[in-house]
């Protein structure tokens, strides 16, 4: 059965999905029904390391807990017809007599894209098996649950993204999650009469949680200072004495102050302040239950009570091998610029891709052209790359085009972003050789084809795509003055960047074809004509608009990285290219490297690569970044997340262009080495993933050697 807080039990789920224009059908949550918190506790008999297996799912989100040692959290964000299903080995923290497994159920109750909430569906679904596959229990009224009022709120960060929490250590029963914890005062779970979740197992791995000091730890006129040396993704935590009561307030932030305090309220436009309520008891640990981006913290402590040796945080991400996505060469710069990549893809890995795991924590479609990439390039690992495929074929529900966010309650839609899905697709394959899920998904690319197809005009081209968003680029301001209204809805006339994506989804849907033996519909050649006689100007660039004479930086970097620009005017792009840099946004920079490479042009790719101007991965560095940011500075736009491994380019730029490692054939079975490297970089050493295992790549004395481990 599954289970629920008795609220919610007799309710219909609201419907949530909906057209993001259409504002009639957005839905207005239940405010009673927001920051609503589950204890669940049930105990067993077992013998010491028995082999014992827990599946277990909640919604919106669990922590597990097997004798008080929190074991995982979950699950993956998912579709109540996709409801994901974590499995755990729990023999190493079994012991013998009597055990108990809690956990603690969280139901936000807000629109959002941090969350699948707001729709009415709560509570937990819970299997514990022995050896032998029997059940040992199930999730019933067996189980006993308690609705604490302990974890209080007192406002939302970000866009909705979480709540500010406050915690009454008073409210909160001591030592619940242990053994021997007499629960008799709590009541028999409620079983949810019609319950409509349809569970799957989640293809991915739950997100690896793991405890770590700070770097430094100092006392500052009555408050705790801690750096944790880094970026640093998860829960702040520490204990403190209890018996005097009082409250402790605890300061997060990626940056400090002129005067070294932290600063709290952070460029992300995220507040993050955490109040704690002292029980009054003998001793009290923090149980906070969301999680935070940040590197420093502040612990307000006037009494004296904390201990310092207990300061700390609850890091999580996605699993990321030591071993995997390591990279140095004799450039200090160039080695900087991978780590801070690394970093942000590692800690924007969570249960999905996100864009940043503070302001909005929501996976966006076009962000995974840079990040999944990125992720199966540094870890081998491609079962998030696949999930995040199936997660945007899953929205095709509400719109064939695709939705921008998925999963996630929030709706928007970027035009954009829809295009570049085939793409994804076929470098999942290339990485890969999974046909199975181009297979898959073939349907679904069919239907988005459809989709702007149906939006193409005697010109040939799209036009006036005005249900979805037309990005360019963002921030805005780094649009490099492209010269069309980019309003929402989008304005009438030709515009230059969504038919240079339309032509790329026309080419890369023929490919999956290709791939799978299909018939062509050989209309991409049709559309790249259409192009050029819409947007060519006599110089050999391409104007942003056929309203415009202006070519801004993307007019001419899409396309040349999709091959629409003819032989002789590559080099008028590639001036333009030289002579304005990076004159866009990160995401955009993306392009601007791989079309430079996809065209011979490795000395400007290295160059731009290495860039220290404002619009540079150096400058990140300069102005103190530890994981790749949301743009090129922190006051480049008006809310920059300081954590956004959508900056990560420079990941897939150094393995397939630097240091020249692609697949010769789907999976990394072989390798094509045509190395660019510069002279000036010294010895290089680069490790990365590969679906078969690790891959090294090394010179040294002007060598290179190939190594590859399989699994």
């Amino acid at each position: 059965m599954w289970i629920c807080d008795p609220d919610f039990a007799n309710r219909l789920p609201v419907q949530t999905l909906h057209k993001q224009m259409d504002k009639s059908a957005k839905p207005e949550p239940d405010p009673a029904l927001m920051n609503r918190h589950m204890l669940v506790r049930r105990a067993f008999e077992a013998k010491a390391g028995e082999k014992l297996t827990l599946a277990i799912t909640a919604d919106d989100y669990y922590k597990l807990y097997v004798n008080g040692v929190l074991v995982g959290v979950g699950p993956a964000q998912a579709y109540a017809d996709r409801q994901a299903v974590n499995h755990y080995e729990l023999g190493q923290y079994v012991r013998a007599g009597e055990n108990v497994i809690a956990v603690h159920v969280f139901y936000m109750g807000v629109i959002t894209r941090a969350w699948q909430s707001g729709d009415g569906r709560q509570g937990l679904w819970m299997k514990l098996n022995d050896a032998d596959g029997r059940p040992v229990f199930e999730s019933d009224k067996g189980c006993r649950a308690f609705y604490p009022t302990a974890w209080r709120e007192r406002g939302l960060l970000g866009y909705g993204t979480q709540f500010i929490e406050e915690v009454d250590g008073a409210a909160v029963p001591e030592g619940w999650k242990l053994p021997g914890f007499d629960d008799s005062a709590w009541e028999a779970a409620c079983e949810h009469p019609s319950d409509d979740h349809v569970l799957m197992d989640q293809i991915t791995p739950p997100v690896c949680v793991y405890e770590k000091k700070p770097a430094l730890i100092q006392r500052r006129s009555g408050v705790w200072f801690a750096d944790m040396g880094e970026e640093t993704v998860g829960t702040a935590h520490l204990a403190a004495s209890a018996s005097r009561g009082g409250v402790i307030e605890l300061r997060m932030g990626e940056e400090l102050n002129e005067d070294g305090s932290v600063r709290w309220n952070m460029h992300c436009n995220c507040d993050y302040r955490l109040w704690w309520r002292l029980s009054g008891r003998e001793r009290d640990e923090t149980d906070f239950f969301d999680y935070m981006a940040f590197r420093y913290i502040e612990v307000a402590d006037p009494d004296g009570v904390v201990e310092p040796d207990s300061i700390g945080v609850t890091v999580r991400h996605y699993p990321m091998p030591d071993d995997r996505g390591l990279f140095r060469c004799g450039l200090p710069l160039l080695n900087d610029i991978f780590d801070i990549c690394r970093r942000g893809v590692q800690l924007g890995a969570q249960e999905a891709f996100l864009d940043c795991p503070s302001r909005e924590k929501g996976q966006y479609l076009g962000d995974g052209t840079i990040t999944a990439h990125a992720h199966l390039l540094l870890t081998g690992d491609a079962r998030m790359y696949r999930k995040m495929l199936l997660d945007f074929a899953a929205s095709a529900r509400v719109c064939p085009g695709l939705m921008a966010v998925a999963p996630g309650n929030e709706m928007q839609e970027i035009a954009d972003y829809s295009c570049q899905y085939p793409e994804q697709i076929m470098t999942y394959y290339e990485l890969t050789g999974d046909i199975g899920t181009v297979r898959a998904l073939m349907p679904v690319v069919d239907a988005l084809e459809d989709y702007f197809d149906r939006r193409r005009t005697d010109s040939g081209l799209v036009e006036n795509v005005t249900e979805k968003w037309n990005l360019v680029d963002w921030p805005a301001n780094l649009r490099d003055g492209y010269d069309f209204e980019l309003s929402q809805p989008i304005g009438p006339g030709l515009h230059n960047v969504i038919n240079a994506f339309y032509y790329g989804l026309k080419k890369d849907a023929d490919r999956m074809r290709a791939l799978l033996g299909l018939p062509l519909r050989n209309e991409a050649e049709d559309v790249r004509r259409a192009f050029i006689r819409a947007f060519r100007l006599d110089n050999g660039l391409f104007r942003d608009a056929v309203s415009s004479e202006h070519t801004a930086l993307h007019s001419a970097v899409l396309p040349l990285y999709y091959g629409i620009t003819e032989a002789e005017d590559v080099s008028a792009a590639v001036r333009l290219i030289r002579e304005k840099g990076l004159c866009c946004g990160v995401y955009m920079a993306c392009f601007v490297l791989k079309a430079l490479a996809r065209n011979g042009e490795y000395a400007l790719m290295n160059e731009l690569l290495l860039s220290e101007s404002e619009h540079s991965w150096a400058n990140m560095l300069r102005e103190g970044a530890t994981s790749c940011w949301e743009a090129w500075g922190k006051d480049q736009k008006w809310n920059t997340s300081l954590c956004h491994p959508w900056a990560s380019a420079p990941v897939i730029v150094l393995v397939e262009d630097v240091a020249g490692i692609r697949p010769a054939e789907p999976g990394f079975a072989r390798v094509s080495h045509a190395p660019h490297a510069p002279d000036s970089l010294g010895d290089i050493q680069l490790t990365i993933g590969t679906v078969r295992g690790r891959l090294t790549a090394e010179r040294r004395a002007g060598v290179w050697t190939i190594t590859q481990e399989t699994d």
